[in-house]
C-alpha cells in the first residue's frame, strides 16, 4: 500500500505539471482557432489532449485521496490503479505524434 499512496501523490502533482504549460502554451500558440484549417487542428488537438489530461488528473486525484481512506484497502482499487496508470500511458504516448504534427511538421515544409 506504500508505494501506491506514494506513487499516486507523485502522479497527481505530475499531471498539474503538463496543464501548467498548457495555460502558457494556448496564448503562445501564433495561429487563432478560426484563422485557418491548421489553426482549428491545432486547437482542438490541444484542447482534446487537455481534456484528457484534466480527466485523467482528476481520476488521480480521487485514487488518491481513496488510498489514503478505509476505502483503499480493497483489493478492487488496485485494479482502478492499474487502469489509471494504463490511461496515463495513453495520455502521454498521445502527445507524440500530437507534438511532432504540431511543433515539427510546420517546420518541415
Amino acid at each position: 500500500m506504500g508505494p501506491v499512496r506514494r506513487w499516486l501523490v507523485v502522479m497527481s502533482v505530475a499531471g498539474v505539471v503538463p496543464l501548467v504549460v498548457r495555460v502558457f502554451e494556448f496564448p503562445a500558440l501564433k495561429i487563432l482557432w478560426d484563422a485557418n484549417a491548421y489553426g482549428s487542428i491545432v486547437w482542438i488537438l490541444l484542447g482534446l489532449h487537455t481534456t484528457h489530461l484534466l480527466t485523467d488528473l482528476g481520476d488521480t486525484l480521487v485514487l488518491t485521496v481513496l488510498m489514503f481512506t478505509r476505502h483503499g484497502h480493497s483489493g478492487r482499487r488496485f485494479s482502478d490503479v492499474h487502469d489509471n496508470a494504463f490511461y496515463w500511458d495513453f495520455v502521454v504516448v498521445s502527445w507524440i505524434p500530437i507534438y511532432l504534427l504540431i511543433y515539427w511538421a510546420p517546420r518541415l515544409r
